[in-house]
């Protein structure tokens, strides 16, 4: 036997069907209404503080115009080792003339110091071969954690080649970030002084011009030289240079001394440090 819904039933269903959306939608309804005025109560959230590492420090000296006298040159590593420093840097004239006998000296000296070390020429370098012969090369780029030393070579009295211009360009990228030093044995500029990168000729002097520039605008926080023989530092044309001083006894206007740059993320310190000859003894 078949049973017929009549028209009444399916009305009958599709009210009661309507009647609980209604409840639901108004259940729904009174809940968000309730609830908008409520004021939640402010969830504490407790950090865990874990102490933090200071931030790294590196010592580095920087040593110029020794001049032969390799015996200042062993005083001034005991100084430098004393003071606790990580790596040195020589910042050109290890000679008088290029010799290989004296530079094979040096690098002894600095070899049995066993502190890291980098070499730049400088004028009285004469023979580059010799140089390269014995250190390597006469440019290059040393980085350490947020450090980038950039070791170039204006010694010659004609300039720099092309090659090493096209590379100080690379070399520069990042010194916005990084803390840069740009180390080299001329300075780039002096108030006192004319014996600086170009002083003798058009080209150099250009290219003094067109690197002063390029320390400004990369970002470069420091020019370290030498070939003064005295130590100072001063901030012109914009740029801050620290000349190293004299390792020699001879022909140095003030007692032999060296420079110490303590770098940190945030600041460079500088430090003289004058030769003790009584170190060793």
């Amino acid at each position: 036997m078949k049973i017929r819904y009549n028209g009444r039933v399916k009305k009958r269903r599709v009210i009661s069907i309507l009647g609980w959306l209604l409840i639901i939608v108004a259940v729904i309804w009174g809940w968000f209404y309730f609830n908008r005025f409520k004021v939640e109560e402010p969830r504490v959230v407790t950090l865990a503080l874990t102490p933090t590492e200071a931030p790294r420090e590196y010592k580095i000296a920087f040593m110029a115009d020794i001049h032969n006298d390799t015996d200042s040159l062993a005083r001034a590593l005991v100084a430098a080792k004393q003071e606790g420093v990580e790596r040195v840097v020589l910042v050109g004239d290890l000679t008088n003339k290029g010799d290989e006998k004296y530079l094979l000296k040096v690098k002894e000296i600095m070899d049995a110091s066993r502190i890291k070390y980098a070499v730049v020429p400088g004028n009285h370098e004469y023979s580059l071969a010799n140089f390269q012969k014995i250190f390597g090369a006469n440019y290059g780029v040393i980085e350490e954690d947020f450090i980038k030393l950039i070791l170039i070579d204006n010694s010659y009295w004609r300039g720099m080649s092309e090659e090493q211009i096209k590379w100080i360009e690379e070399a520069v990228v990042g010194c916005n970030i990084k803390t840069c030093v740009a180390v080299m044995h001329k300075p780039l500029n002096n108030l006192f002084s004319s014996h600086i990168m170009g002083e003798s000729n058009e080209k150099a002097t250009q290219q003094a011009q067109w690197l002063k520039q390029l320390i400004i605008d990369s970002g470069v926080k420091r020019v370290v030289a030498g070939h003064l023989h005295y130590s100072s530092s001063y901030e012109l044309e914009g740029i801050r240079t620290d000349l190293v001083g004299a390792i020699s006894v001879e022909r140095n206007t003030q007692s032999p001394r060296f420079m110490i740059l303590r770098i940190s993320p945030v600041e460079i310190e500088r430090k003289v440090v004058e030769i003790d000859y009584d170190i060793g003894n």
